[in-house]
């Protein structure tokens, strides 16, 4: 076909070491001002795909790549630097992106490595930051960034470059739903005669704006599945609702400032045994600074946090993670062994309840982003603290491995335990929470 960019064919690609793999088994071809839905269960390749797409593997991600894999008619393995110039790729996790110091030193990478001049650079960013409502983070360094903010930063990076194909990996999973609707409908105004393959499992962002999907079963075949019969926000089984037992943690008149910055002030808040209560707020409010101030992190704060009655602060740090787990909103940061088995203690129990069961002797940061994620919840989950702090454990999952969690939550809730919830995937936290608050800067607010 004369539109046609991309042909794939029998795609599989192994990491070096790794017993097993990813296979996909068929053919599929992306076409001139496409924009697909790529679909697969957690862990199947579809990250790896668009690593692919993008020439990343097998050159700088170094495997086993086999099968057909063309762009415009010519071997994937063999693109020019001209030719990876043409697309733009966003990858699952921000982190991972930020190669330079603050947001305008970030967003001018791209374009200075076209050449274009100071002048016309400072126009473009100007610009599409006022675009996305982002004008105050011009100068903001990166390592104050929450992770929905990153995540419009590396995308605006992306789009400046003004890349002829767009493949975007999760683009919405630290987003609050405003930021993911205006993301897409930005996103689909700048796509207009252009090609886009995206990654997503927030499906409801995505209805008014695809044109095609392809999906991996389990079995590693792939094929094409007409939109209507999608379903675009599938139900998830709801947790019985519970007030508690004793009160183990209260907040108390809570503020915190970045240095010139007041992040929020006049947190009030109380959670009991056995309670799983949600948090929800803008990106960028401090949801997860809220986290790493509970679990002692961040000790540097005005008002009370107390842990059973006593401060936070007067804790000695050991004493304190011995009440406290803190799922980071990053999983790489939870990984400090060579194997998956090493990581959870050799506790096969974990692996099995989240569905990495096989991947025992693989590398941790071998893993999709995906099972990154179901490994630090399980290695939070091995630590067995009676208060567990999880910042976006959604991330990068899908609806079975969704269904998996609200088990596993709900066991954790028989033991006794209390989970608090940093989470911008609204239909989960109504499925499993007592309660949802929403943080503002002048604090929490009951979610309506």
């Amino acid at each position: 076909m004369s539109n046609q960019i991309y042909r794939i064919k029998d795609f599989s690609f192994r990491y070096p070491f790794q017993q097993n793999g990813i296979r996909w088994n068929g053919e599929f071809s992306i076409n001139e001002q496409d924009f697909i839905l790529l679909r697969g269960n957690s862990g199947s390749g579809k990250s790896t795909l668009l690593y692919t797409l993008k020439g990343l593997i097998p050159e700088h991600i170094n495997g086993i790549l086999e099968g057909i894999l063309e762009f415009r008619g010519h071997d994937i393995r063999s693109l020019s630097a001209r030719d990876k110039m043409k697309s733009g790729l966003l990858f699952q996790n921000p982190v991972s992106q930020m190669i330079q110091r603050d947001v305008r030193q970030e967003l001018a990478f791209g374009l200075e490595n076209l050449n274009f001049i100071s002048a016309d650079i400072d126009h473009k960013i100007n610009k599409v930051l006022s675009d996305f409502g982002m004008q105050e983070l011009l100068y903001r360094p990166l390592i104050y960034l929450s992770g929905g903010e990153m995540q419009k930063v590396a995308l605006l990076s992306i789009l400046l470059t003004e890349p002829e194909i767009v493949l975007l990996d999760e683009p919405t999973a630290f987003l609050d739903p405003k930021s993911a609707s205006e993301l897409l409908n930005v996103l689909s105004k700048f796509l207009d005669e252009r090609t886009a393959v995206i990654v997503e499992h927030n499906l409801s962002y995505l209805k008014s704006h695809l044109s095609r999907s392809i999906e991996i079963d389990k079995e590693g075949n792939f094929f094409e599945l007409q939109l209507s019969e999608i379903d675009w926000e599938p139900e998830l089984p709801a947790l019985e609702r519970s007030s508690g037992g004793k009160e183990v943690l209260h907040l108390d008149k809570l503020c915190y400032s970045y240095p010139g910055k007041e992040i929020f002030k006049d947190v009030d808040f109380s959670m009991n045994e056995g309670q799983i209560i949600s948090i929800t707020g803008e990106n960028g409010i401090g949801k997860s600074t809220l986290l790493k101030l509970i679990s002692g992190v961040i000790r540097d704060y005005s008002g009370s946090i107390l842990l059973k009655g006593k401060e936070v602060r007067r804790y000695k740090r050991d004493e304190l993670f011995s009440h406290i787990g803190l799922l980071f909103q990053n999983p790489e940061n939870h990984f400090i062994f060579q194997t998956v088995e090493e990581e959870i203690g050799y506790q096969q129990e974990y692996l099995k309840s989240i569905g990495l069961t096989g991947h025992e002797t693989q590398n941790p940061y071998t893993l999709s982003e995906g099972e990154k994620r179901r490994l630090s919840l399980a290695i939070v989950q091995s630590m067995n603290r009676q208060i567990l702090l999880l910042d976006e454990p959604t991330f990068g999952q899908d609806l079975e491995n969704k269904v998996k969690l609200i088990k596993m939550i709900s066991e954790i809730r028989k033991s006794g335990k209390s989970i608090l919830i940093v989470s911008h995937d609204l239909p989960f936290v109504q499925a499993i929470s007592d309660e949802i608050y929403t943080l503002t800067k002048q604090g929490f607010s009951r979610f309506d």
